[in-house]
């Protein structure tokens, strides 16, 4: 995957965790998944990508990350029906906004992403289109801790 891709995808990751929740979020490697590894995560947003490149980007985090996220933006739920809809409003709000950045950072591409779409639940499964490798960035938030880090997952062709 070409470099300026990946780079856009990161620094769009962390100016979004900055300026949203006032977070520094450091990239702590990246790999290539092999599509069937367990993982650890809880919610991925989801988008497409049509245009002059094609593909899927998730993010991906864990739900003690998206609580406390909400959390810490002040939004009170008023029980746990409320909550769960906020927290995936976040995540695909979170997801948007990162893919929207990023593409805007990319010169030479014409793109255009689809609406969001947030899957929920332990070691849930993405099928990723057999369309090229699924680059894995790892992240750290300066909080730290175990719910301190999420993914965002790039599977981009063009």
């Amino acid at each position: 995957m070409d470099a300026s891709i990946v780079a856009a995808f990161s620094q769009a990751a962390k100016s979004t965790f900055r300026d949203m929740f006032g977070l520094e979020a450091a990239e702590s490697g990246s790999h290539v998944l092999g599509g069937s590894e367990d993982h650890g995560w809880d919610l991925t947003g989801l988008v497409g990508l049509a245009g002059q490149a094609q593909g899927v980007i998730a993010i991906r985090l864990t739900q003690a990350l998206v609580a406390g996220l909400l959390a810490g933006s002040g939004v009170a739920a008023g029980g746990d029906e409320e909550r769960g809809q906020l927290e995936g409003g976040l995540v695909g709000e979170m997801t948007n906004i990162i893919a929207g950045t990023a593409i805007s950072a990319i010169h030479g591409l014409d793109m255009e992403i689809a609406p969001p779409v947030v899957i929920r639940g332990p070691n849930h499964r993405i099928g990723w289109p057999a369309i090229a490798p699924v680059v894995a960035l790892s992240f750290t938030l300066s909080r730290g801790g175990a719910a301190g880090g999420f993914e965002v997952d790039l599977c981009i062709r063009h």
